[in-house]
């Protein structure tokens, strides 16, 4: 469907100059040039962003549609940016990039992308955190262990439960950094090359046991297969860890090589 999809979208935009190789798109990293560049010209093509998702939704269930959630926020690749009150958007091409420029926390862009919320509650769970001496509750924020809206809510309680000070007390009541933060904005990622990247390589992400991998020159070209993400690890001097999350999160990039999942039989 995505396939003809493109197809389509060449046709009906010569402006565009959309490349697409009937076996694959060949340069994926591409994709979300592509796809920033034609949100913002919308009479090239209606409702680009809900036909992306449509296919996606096609394709994954719930579980899977929660790893990409994550993936994506870790990636912190291309986002839109709505403004609440007036629907304006904005296109950046990191969450970075869109905190800087929108002077928004970026925990509060991934909390509305995780979870929905247009409040900031990150400021109140790390103060919270630090004055009560429960720094765990922080680390089930920043790890994403509970909902932001339930690790809140237990502060809150423990302001009265734990065994402190009056006056430490009403310091911490009459702190406004226990309150919730109103945001302006909430935010769609944009980065749908990491749909096609899960969709390719969900099987051996998901799975344990071996995984082989192969190793790409600048050209494209595989040169190496390593039967292991150990024997990976060790040829190209990098932690086991690390080469998993790279290639969990797409960061392939080695100097002037590339890693990949390889799908070959094993």
């Amino acid at each position: 469907m995505l396939k003809k999809f493109f197809n389509r979208f060449k046709k009906k935009s010569e402006e565009s100059k959309v490349l697409y190789d009937k076996e694959e798109v060949k340069n994926l990293n591409e994709l979300s040039t592509i796809v920033e560049i034609n949100v913002k010209t919308t009479e090239s093509v209606d409702n680009l962003d809900e036909m992306i998702n449509n296919e996606s939704e096609e394709q994954f269930d719930e579980a899977d549609r929660l790893y990409i959630v994550d993936a994506k926020i870790k990636r912190a690749m291309a986002i839109k940016a709505i403004d609440v009150y007036t629907n304006e958007e904005q296109i950046f091409k990191t969450h970075k990039q869109c905190s800087q420029t929108l002077k928004v926390p970026i925990e509060y862009i991934r909390e509305n992308l995780r979870y929905g919320h247009t409040d900031y509650l990150g400021q109140a769970i790390k103060y919270l955190s630090k004055e009560l001496r429960l720094r765990e509750f922080n680390n089930y924020y920043i790890n994403n262990i509970k909902n932001p809206i339930e690790i809140y809510n237990e502060l809150n309680n423990k302001i009265f439960t734990i065994d402190m000070p009056e006056s430490k007390v009403d310091d911490i009541l009459s702190n406004n950094k226990i309150e919730p933060v109103k945001m302006h904005y909430k935010f769609e990622s944009l980065d749908y090359e990491y749909d096609m990247y899960y969709k390719k390589y969900k099987d051996i992400i998901k799975r344990g046991g071996k995984k082989k991998i192969d190793l790409l020159n600048a050209k494209g070209e595989v040169i190496q297969v390593f039967k292991s993400l150990d024997e990976c690890s060790k040829h190209l001097n990098k932690n086991k860890s690390e080469i998993i999350n790279m290639l969990k999160y797409k960061d392939n990039k080695v100097g002037r090589y590339e890693i990949r999942y390889s799908l070959r039989n094993i």
